[in-house]
C-alpha cells in the first residue's frame, strides 16, 4: 500500500507527467486519506470561481481509489508524532501529522509526494519522490 499524498493528486489532476507516470506506475497499490480529500477540495473551493470540472475530477479521483479517515487512534498517533518532532525542533505542517498518522494505523509505510522535507521527519515513513 501507498499513500498519495496531496500535491502528487493536484499534479495528476492537472496532468502533470511525472505525477501521471508515477501513480499509473503503483495504480494497483494506491491510496489516499480524508485529509488530502480536504486540502484538494479546499484549494478548488476556495477560488473566486470554482471550476465545476475541477471539483467533478477531484470527485471522481476520490471514488477510484481507497480513502482511509482519520479516527480517534489516529488523533492520538499524530499527537505524539507532532510533539515528539516540535521537542526536536522539526516541526511539521499539521496536515503531514494527520496523512502520517493515518498511514501508520493502517499499515501504510510509503507516501508518493515532493514534500520529502517534512514527511522524512517521521521515523516510519518512507517517501517516493517524483
Amino acid at each position: 500500500m501507498i499513500c498519495i499524498d496531496s500535491d502528487c493528486i493536484i499534479d495528476f489532476l492537472k496532468g502533470k507527467e511525472k505525477a501521471v507516470k508515477i501513480i499509473e506506475q503503483y495504480k494497483e497499490e494506491v491510496m489516499t486519506t480524508e485529509i488530502s480529500i480536504f486540502e484538494i477540495l479546499f484549494g478548488i473551493y476556495i477560488k473566486k470561481d470554482i471550476n465545476e470540472k475541477e471539483q467533478f475530477a477531484a470527485k471522481e479521483f476520490f471514488d477510484s481509489i481507497t480513502v482511509f479517515p482519520f479516527d480517534s487512534e489516529c488523533g492520538e498517533i499524530s499527537a505524539k508524532i507532532l510533539t515528539f518532532l516540535i521537542k526536536k525542533g522539526m516541526r511539521i505542517e499539521q496536515n503531514d501529522c494527520f496523512i502520517s498518522s493515518i498511514m501508520i494505523k493502517n499499515g501504510c509505510e510509503r507516501i508518493i509526494t515532493r514534500n520529502k522535507e517534512h514527511f522524512s521527519r517521521i521515523k516510519d515513513i518512507h517517501v517516493i519522490s517524483y
